[in-house]
């Protein structure tokens, strides 16, 4: 009897510990932290092309830079000061730049002037795709004055999506964060713009689960079509968390961290 029971203290004891190395072991994926990256660094790209539209319009910003009916030369800016809210539409097809297939609609409404205090701009999407994936939901950035000479914008996100297409798969992404510009200021241009991106955000990967993630600042530039410094620590639900090093420079490649092991991606 006494071997029986020493039998069965060892086999649940090895039965616990095994479980406990398995989940370890199998929590290698970087797959949440791919599709954080690539939904953080599509909702910059679409902000950057909204404020160079909001700049170049006359009437939408009280200091408009420029006057323009195009951001890339394949797109068609479509501005409207009369209406409340004020508009700018902005209509692609098949506008390829720099690696990126645009179109359909980016529409921008604007409760006041773009560059004065306490602008709320609500960003929407009709029929629109980034390289064939299609994108939907809102974004909201409302300017929040000078702090220190630079620009501040609040920027969140309602349930942004975006499907994989063919997959039939789709992120959910909902952001609250702090954006400021800390060069290009003078120009309607966003290619010499730069902005520190700090805040929190959740949503649901292509794969479904669940995850939260926190900055205390990533940096995007104009330049460039993904975030191209900064760490960001990405939580999956009940998987432990793992540290994002989005490098340096202009690429689409970052490092995550995951028990003291380094494990390298590239998104989309």
């Amino acid at each position: 009897m006494q071997k029986i029971m020493v039998s069965f203290l060892l086999i649940s004891f090895l039965a616990q510990y095994s479980c406990r190395k398995s989940d370890r072991d199998d929590d290698k994926t970087t797959n949440t932290s791919q599709d954080y990256a690539m939904v953080q660094s599509m909702a910059l790209n679409v902000n950057k092309i909204i404020h160079q539209a909001a700049l170049s319009s006359q009437g939408i910003s009280a200091n408009n830079l420029t006057t323009a009916t195009t951001i890339f030369g394949c797109d068609t800016l479509i501005v409207d000061t009369v209406s409340s809210p004020m508009s700018i539409i902005v209509q692609f097809t098949d506008c390829s730049v720099s690696g990126i297939v645009r179109n359909g609609i980016i529409k921008a409404t604007f409760s006041s002037k773009y560059d004065m205090a306490g602008a709320n701009v609500n960003i929407s999407f009709i029929d629109y795709t980034h390289n064939g994936m299609p994108v939907s939901g809102a974004i909201k950035v409302v300017n929040t004055g000078i702090n220190n000479g630079n620009p501040t914008y609040n920027f969140s996100t309602n349930e942004l999506k975006v499907e994989e297409g063919w997959k039939n798969r789709a992120i959910y992404w909902n952001a609250n964060q702090s954006l400021t510009q800390t060069s290009g200021e003078t120009t309607a241009d966003f290619l010499d713009d730069s902005y520190t991106v700090t805040g929190i955000s959740n949503g649901r990967t292509y794969a479904g689960n669940a995850f939260t993630t926190n900055t205390e600042g990533l940096n995007f530039l104009g330049n460039c079509n993904w975030v191209s410094s900064g760490i960001a620590t990405v939580s999956p639900a009940n998987l432990a968390v793992r540290t994002l090093d989005f490098g340096s420079g202009c690429d689409n490649n970052a490092v995550v961290t995951l028990f003291e092991k380094q494990h390298e991606i590239a998104f989309p």
